[in-house]
């Protein structure tokens, strides 16, 4: 291996996803334009990136970071896993619900010397015994994998693939929650490196012009949910919780925010017919796959961001909502209760109903203090501490090497 040019392979299953997943992995590619050392990357992944839909999220920059992959491939894992490696270094940026590691590690190439793993949750283990059916089909949508319930043997070479790769590569995860979950479950130390969020422009575009405004003329008392619809991401929550809110008068609606793929079809229907049972259709409104000029629009006339989810493990749209100077107020069980202060975090319906009203009350001061702290998950800080973690993989792979070859000469 020639230190001075590292070649390096980025897996990820779905960037059209535009999730905080994806945000990473475009982050991560960034780190590897701008390190040090020349670094070429390929992408290995499930989906081909539309380009159109990828800048409406993302903006123009990500297009040209697209343009400096040496080679985009498709994702196969039943042929990947099981050949010899040519790269330096293996990124998984999707280590949450990918399993890109072989069950048997025959040529035994890949290890914590040549092959990180980005973990935000370790799902794929809970999805994989209890052969969850959207699992099974995310896999065939991206790959040539056989129907995971109709094949123990495959089902059970999965989860050791997935094991394997958490228990032999460098892992990485977003919280001292997430961490801790890692810890008892594959007995590792994960480190922690919080995601990347695009702080300095929410910041830019909804608290520093409000700053120049009188907040009461600009915002509403407006609550906001921004969140993927999804069953697992629990946004009948936010429902119940606004028939509480409009019941005792406090606030002056709910938007509930989200991109929707055709799979969230049905959940989507499902909670459009709970607001109306919920008599809340003059209270909440959807929007649905907006583009980011109008989640800014939202965002600058809302008060509080309420989340849905008890257990996130981190909360990028949390941390994208205080960076705007909202206040956030989230379930007490959590990655973002590391965060978030301890008045905003709310454990019953009725406890996140004072919570909204204290955060609707909130003084401005609070909402650029909030700001402020949301400064430590900028993108900046995130390719500097992967940028080491990179440095401490590539330092100890070459000390390796050159242990061997000395050890080879004697």
């Amino acid at each position: 291996m020639q230190v001075n040019k590292l070649l390096a392979n980025i897996v990820h299953i779905n960037l059209n996803a535009r999730g905080g997943s994806e945000r990473l992995a475009v982050a991560t590619m960034k780190a590897l334009i701008c390190y040090r050392q020349p670094i070429s990357f390929d992408l290995t992944i499930g989906k081909k990136p539309v380009l159109v839909e990828l800048e409406k999220s993302y903006g123009p920059d990500l297009v040209s970071v697209l343009k400096r992959v040496r080679k985009i491939k498709k994702l196969d894992l039943m042929a990947d896993i099981c050949s010899k490696t040519d790269y330096d270094l293996t990124i998984n940026t999707h280590g949450d619900l990918l399993p890109y590691f072989p069950a048997q590690n025959l040529h035994r190439c890949y290890s914590k010397d040549n092959y990180i793993t980005y973990c935000h949750f370790p799902l794929a283990q809970y999805f994989i015994q209890t052969k969850d059916r959207s699992y099974s089909a995310l896999l065939r949508e991206v790959s040539s994998f056989p129907n995971l319930n109709s094949n123990e043997n495959f089902l059970h070479q999965l989860l050791v693939s997935y094991k394997n790769m958490i228990k032999n590569s460098t892992v990485l995860t977003n919280s001292k929650y997430s961490r801790d979950v890692l810890q008892k479950i594959f007995s590792i130390d994960a480190k922690v490196v919080y995601p990347p969020v695009d702080v300095e422009v929410f910041r830019n575009k909804v608290l520093f012009p409000l700053r120049s405004r009188s907040l009461s003329r600009k915002s509403k008392d407006l609550i906001i949910v921004i969140s993927r619809f999804n069953p697992t991401k629990k946004i009948e929550n936010a429902i119940k919780v606004a028939g509480l809110l409009k019941g005792q008068g406090i606030g002056s609606g709910m938007k509930i925010v989200g991109n929707l793929t055709k799979e969230g079809f049905a959940y989507f229907s499902y909670l459009k017919e709970m607001v109306k049972n919920y008599g809340l259709k003059d209270y909440i409104t959807f929007e649905v796959n907006v583009e980011f000029k109008k989640l800014v629009s939202l965002m600058q006339k809302s008060k509080v961001y309420f989340h849905t989810l008890p257990g996130e493990p981190f909360g990028i749209s949390t941390v994208e909502a205080m960076s705007a100077g909202l206040i956030p107020v989230v379930p007490d069980f959590g990655g973002h209760t590391e965060f978030v202060p301890e008045k905003y975090h709310f454990h019953t319906f009725r406890d996140a109903v004072y919570r909204v009203s204290a955060g609707l009350g909130a003084p401005f001061s609070d909402r650029v203090s909030l700001s402020n702290a949301a400064m430590r998950f900028s993108v900046r800080n995130y390719i500097t501490e992967f940028q080491r973690i990179v440095d401490e993989t590539v330092s100890s792979r070459v000390s390796k090497i050159t242990s061997e070859k000395i050890a080879m000469r004697i």
